[in-house]
């Protein structure tokens, strides 16, 4: 059999019999993988610690037939602090399941990688608001997705956000950007947005996450930010995103 050996974060896994896991694991090389950790829910097991959600390691797999059988692991990091709190949790699962999402099977995706690790890391020991966390993932995702949204103009007249004398504007789904007030009104389809979210929105899409720690939210650029992307999203991906009643349901707890 022959045997893999690769970087990989745990993105999900379904227990099965007694002691067995199956993951989903996201390789920068191979993309999605699905792979069976065989006996790693024993208490003793060595493969326990490196099938868990979120664990980042260096992983040896076989293939067998038309699935990868974990032999070894060794962790790189466990994002510990993730699991350990509730609200990370939340927002921690929201960025695997659009992760799992847009990640084809045996398929590579480095920068989509790297922009994982880098999120998760803010999320575990990052002195930031794990909301701010996924809303630059979210947005970030939308340009590797493709789907990068129209910032600079209104996408229906063309006309530059710089010349629109008024600080209030849309964002349309359906054209992929920003809409200006007079085209809203033939169109009707958009989220109102200020100049200051799509000023932050802009900002995001051109840096590099690492300096995700920099950024600073108002309340109103937050409040935007979320109800805008998560329909984006939602509409580029084409189903519900589950993991959205999780962080709402923690949200209205707080």
């Amino acid at each position: 059999m022959k045997t893999v050996r690769t970087q990989g974060v745990v993105l999900r896994y379904t227990n099965f019999k007694e002691a067995d896991r199956m993951l989903t694991v996201f390789s920068p090389e191979r993309g999605k993988m699905q792979v069976l950790a065989r006996g790693c829910r024993k208490p003793k097991s060595r493969l326990l610690a490196a099938s868990q959600l979120f664990c980042y390691a260096d992983y040896m797999f076989v293939r067998s037939k038309e699935i990868y059988v974990l032999t070894q692991a060794d962790i790189r990091n466990s994002f510990y602090d993730i699991r350990n709190d509730v609200e990370r949790l939340a927002y921690g699962t929201h960025i695997l399941y659009l992760t799992e999402e847009a990640v084809n099977y045996e398929e590579g995706n480095f920068r989509l990688f790297y922009m994982l690790l880098q999120a998760l890391a803010y999320l575990a020991y990052g002195d930031i608001n794990p909301e701010d966390v996924v809303h630059v993932f979210e947005l970030k995702l939308t340009d590797i997705l493709g789907y990068r949204p129209v910032l600079d103009r209104c996408t229906v007249c063309g006309s530059r956000i710089e010349d629109l004398n008024t600080n209030r504007l849309y964002f349309s789904v359906s054209q992929s950007g920003i809409i200006c007030s007079n085209c809203n009104k033939h169109v009707r389809s958009g989220y109102t947005i200020h100049k200051n979210t799509i000023q932050t929105m802009r900002f995001i899409l051109d840096m590099d996450i690492k300096r995700l720690g920099v950024l600073r939210f108002s309340r109103l650029v937050r409040s935007e930010l979320d109800y805008i992307l998560s329909g984006y999203l939602a509409e580029k991906i084409g189903k519900t995103l589950k993991t959205r009643n999780f962080i709402n349901q923690i949200k209205d707890e707080k």
